[in-house]
């Protein structure tokens, strides 16, 4: 019991108010010891009163100042220093009050952020299971059969082969150019080849043999003409999924460093990052793994090279890593599709290069 009584009250007051309420509470037993001792003992040799009728008004007026200026002083002395352990103890309670109603406020904060990413989430799922590709058949006279429709996963399946196919028509009309241009023709004849390669592929000869890097987006941008409807508004939900999730860090890392500019917080550096903005960046980014999960290879697949028209879209599609999980071996041009997405700084941050691994890499024996 005693231990008990003990341990709540140094948690109730601390080392430094117990020290001043055993000074206090021992400055009124002194007080009281000292009245003791005069009524019993000093006060002998006073005479209150004459005759037993008339009060001695000097004498008495000596105990008085005696006792005001010795006792009173003492109790004074123990009346400050209870007076400053209330005001201490007040402001404690205010300061859990404050924090308990913080956590309530973070707690609450955190439940509006994923009430809201989840629901975003579910959209993105709701577009994905609406997204339809209707393939035409024909019969072997010609005639129009029932037509193939792949919707959902199924239609990002087919997306990706059709982005195949266009590479493979791609390194097909650039081999015939190389081989054209090898041989004698007239440069009028040279020139028209040339354009009719630039109207089938919307790029420049030349260009993509300067900068081997376009092929990739050449690719692309035939198959986003052709898939729009499909593409367009699933790419749009995900980069604001994507955008709500670094506003609301870039939001919690600023009220982070703005307590600690306040002194609110303490700040802990290790290896030159701040241990509490680290925390709040690993937090999001197992926002970000959710994102990632509900995505299948395709769909990675196609954003991969969807960031490359859009950067707002390929920074925090590379800050966050949501593609990779991707094989270097699958890209289109996996000697130059690798080094699409260097390092950028935006803002004063800098973000990471992104450089997927080789299957022989990740699924090292």
């Amino acid at each position: 019991m005693i231990k008990y009584f003990l341990l709540r009250s140094f948690r109730k007051y601390g080392l430094t108010g117990i020290l001043l309420l055993i000074i206090s509470i021992f400055s009124i037993f002194i007080g009281l010891y000292i009245v003791f001792q005069f009524c019993s003992t000093l006060s002998t040799s006073f005479t209150i009163a004459k005759n037993a009728n008339q009060i001695d008004n000097q004498t008495t007026q000596l105990a008085a100042e005696f006792m005001s200026g010795v006792v009173g002083t003492i109790w004074s002395f123990a009346g400050v220093i209870l007076f400053f352990l209330a005001l201490r103890l007040q402001s404690k309670e205010l300061s859990l009050q404050l924090q308990e109603l913080k956590d309530t406020r973070n707690v609450f904060t955190t439940q509006q952020f994923e009430s809201t990413f989840f629901n975003l989430l579910k959209t993105q799922n709701d577009i994905r299971q609406g997204i339809v590709y209707q393939v035409e058949r024909y019969n072997e006279l010609g005639q129009k059969d029932n037509p193939t429709i792949y919707n959902s996963q199924t239609a990002f399946t087919e997306i990706k082969k059709f982005m195949f196919t266009v590479r493979e028509n791609l390194n097909k009309n650039l081999k015939k150019v190389e081989n054209f241009l090898a041989e004698e023709h007239t440069e009028e004849e040279k020139k028209e080849y040339l354009e009719k390669f630039e109207e089938v592929h919307l790029v420049k000869y030349d260009n993509i043999i300067k900068n081997p890097k376009l092929s990739a987006k050449v690719v692309y941008k035939e198959t986003f003409d052709k898939f729009d409807n499909q593409l367009g508004h699933y790419f749009r939900n995900l980069y604001h999924i994507l955008l709500y999730l670094k506003e609301s860090e870039e939001t919690e890392i600023g009220l982070e460093l703005h307590d600690q500019m306040l002194g609110k917080k303490l700040s802990i550096i290790i290896n030159e990052e701040d241990i509490e903005v680290q925390k709040i960046k690993k937090k999001y980014s197992k926002y970000s793994d959710f994102v990632q999960a509900q995505m299948s290879a395709s769909e990675l697949y196609l954003l991969f090279y969807n960031c490359l028209f859009f950067s707002k879209m390929k920074r925090l599609v590379q800050y966050y890593q949501i593609v990779g999980n991707l094989s270097a071996d699958d890209l289109l041009f996996p000697n130059h599709d690798n080094q699409l997405y260097p390092e950028i700084e935006y803002k004063g941050e800098l973000i990471p290069k992104l450089e997927l691994s080789t299957r022989n890499q990740t699924l090292k024996i």
